[in-house]
């Protein structure tokens, strides 16, 4: 008796990839990487014009509260708590109650760990920086906010948006001096300072 031995024999049809087809990966991964790469930096471009926005906003604020009360608040708290409009928090050490309004001047945000009598400023994306008020900044008899907690590519930034310069590019940024004549300037401490009334 004859047995029949026969061999089963699988054809794989499994292959590598063809150079077309990793050509093609390799471009749909450069072109999500780059939509990152531009994604990343669109979000720090909003956040910083956030940041300006929101800057503008207090200094607007900080305008018509003069207007309304003919001072200026030591302490920005005043521009969204009536009950802080106090001879203590004015620069021209009145109470101001009175004069404050029916509303507030703009929403509420939390004051700074890092400096206490300063706002904090991580509701505009920026964790650890702060916004306050001075007086006669730079030998002039005006008012400044001074933005500060800022890394030095973001103050660029920032001031860039603020004079229309680039700052980005190594130019370097308006120091105190040139207060009087530019509405934002580098205090070289690593804080921004943006003149009051330019806005």
């Amino acid at each position: 008796m004859h047995y029949l031995y026969t061999q089963h024999v699988e054809i794989s049809n499994e292959r590598g990839f063809s150079l077309v087809e990793v050509i093609i990966t390799i471009a749909i991964i450069g072109i999500l990487t780059a939509g990152l790469m531009t994604a990343l930096s669109g979000g720090n471009d909003s956040k910083l014009t956030a940041l300006f926005a929101k800057a503008q906003d207090i200094s607007q604020a900080v305008s018509l509260y003069q207007s309304r009360t003919g001072c200026t608040p030591s302490n920005l708290e005043v521009l969204f708590n009536k009950a802080m409009a106090t001879a203590a928090n004015n620069f021209c050490g009145n109470d101001t109650t009175q004069l404050y309004g029916a509303g507030d001047y703009i929403s509420a945000l939390p004051v700074s760990t890092v400096n206490t009598s300063a706002l904090d400023l991580s509701k505009v994306g920026f964790s650890g920086a702060w916004l306050t008020i001075q007086q006669n900044f730079g030998g002039i008899n005006d008012y400044v906010l001074e933005i500060g907690g800022l890394s030095t590519t973001n103050q660029e930034a920032l001031v860039s948006k603020c004079d229309g310069v680039d700052y980005t590019n190594g130019t370097a940024m308006p120091t105190t001096a040139a207060i009087a004549t530019t509405p934002c300037v580098s205090d070289g401490a690593g804080d921004v300072m943006m003149l009051i009334n330019k806005y």
